[in-house]
C-alpha cells in the first residue's frame, strides 16, 4: 500500500515537443506510469504498467530512482534538471495517464508550482473527478480525445462532453489520433463535441506514426479529415510525430 504522495513514474527528461500547437518548444518530461487503456497505436507501450523504477535523464550520470517515489523528491529532481536546461518553456507531465494517479499528481504538481514552471498536461482525460481537482494546478491542457474504435471502446463522447467544461478556464487544445483503421463517423463526433463546447478550441489532428505491424493513414483521408472539421472548427491543423522524425524521444 503506497501513500498518497507517492507514485509510479517511468521516466524523467529532456526534449522538444513533438506534438501539437506547442511542436518545437522545450520542455522537461514526466512520464507516468500507468494507463488501463489499450490504443492500437499506443507509441508508449513500456509505460502502460508500472515499473519498479523510474529513469532520470538529462544530466550526466543518468540514473534511476526506485518506484514509488515521493512527489517532494520527484519535485527535486526535475528543478535540479530545470536549473542546468537553458530554454525551458514548461514542464510536460505525460504518461501513461497522469490522472490515474491523481493524488500522486496534486501534491507534484503544487510543489512543482512554486519554482515558476508552466505545467503543460497531456491526458485522455477520462477521469472526471480527477481532472476536476488537477485543473487548478495546470496551465495548458493537451486533451486526447479517444476515439473508441481504436482505444478499447465504451461511449468516451459522453465523457468528454463533461471534461471539456472542466478545463474552461485553462489553455486547452484537442487532439485527435487517428490510425489505419479508425471510424470516419467516430472523428465526426470528436468534432461535433469540441465545436459545440467551443468553436476556437485548437483541434490538432495528429495521423499516428506507422509502425512495423500498423501502416499509416493515406494523406487524402489526413485532408478529407481536414475538412470536416474545418467546416465546424476555427483553428484545425494537421501535425504529425515530429519528436519521431527528429529522431528524439
Amino acid at each position: 500500500m503506497i501513500s498518497a504522495v507517492d507514485g509510479y513514474v517511468h521516466e524523467v527528461f529532456r526534449s522538444i515537443q513533438g506534438e501539437g500547437p506547442y511542436v518545437g518548444s522545450l520542455q522537461i518530461f514526466v512520464r507516468f506510469s500507468g494507463c488501463s487503456l489499450r490504443c492500437v497505436y499506443c507509441d508508449t507501450i513500456k509505460a502502460r504498467e508500472r515499473v519498479p523504477h523510474c529513469a532520470l535523464r538529462g544530466r550526466e550520470p543518468e540514473r534511476t530512482i526506485p518506484n514509488p517515489v515521493d512527489a517532494g523528491e520527484l519535485a527535486s529532481c526535475v528543478r535540479s534538471l530545470a536549473v542546468v536546461t537553458p530554454g525551458i518553456h514548461s514542464m510536460s507531465v505525460t504518461g501513461g495517464e497522469p490522472l490515474e494517479q491523481v493524488d500522486f499528481l496534486k501534491a507534484f504538481l503544487a510543489d512543482i508550482r512554486e519554482c515558476g514552471l508552466l505545467v503543460y498536461l497531456e491526458t485522455n482525460g477520462l477521469f472526471e473527478d480527477a481532472a476536476r481537482s488537477v485543473s487548478p494546478l495546470v496551465d495548458i491542457v493537451s486533451l486526447d480525445v479517444k476515439l473508441p474504435s481504436l482505444c478499447g471502446g465504451g461511449d468516451l463522447f459522453a465523457v468528454y462532453r463533461r471534461i471539456l467544461p472542466v478545463f474552461r478556464d485553462r489553455e486547452i487544445f484537442c487532439k485527435v489520433v487517428i490510425a489505419e483503421g479508425y471510424d470516419p463517423a467516430e472523428f465526426d463526433e470528436a468534432v461535433s463535441l469540441v465545436a459545440a463546447f467551443d468553436k476556437r478550441i485548437p483541434f490538432i489532428i495528429q495521423p499516428a506514426t506507422p509502425t512495423a505491424s500498423r501502416g499509416g493513414v493515406p494523406g487524402e483521408n489526413l485532408l478529407a479529415c481536414y475538412f470536416k472539421a474545418a467546416v465546424h472548427l476555427a483553428d484545425v491543423r494537421v501535425i504529425p510525430q515530429c519528436h519521431r522524425l527528429l529522431g528524439l524521444p
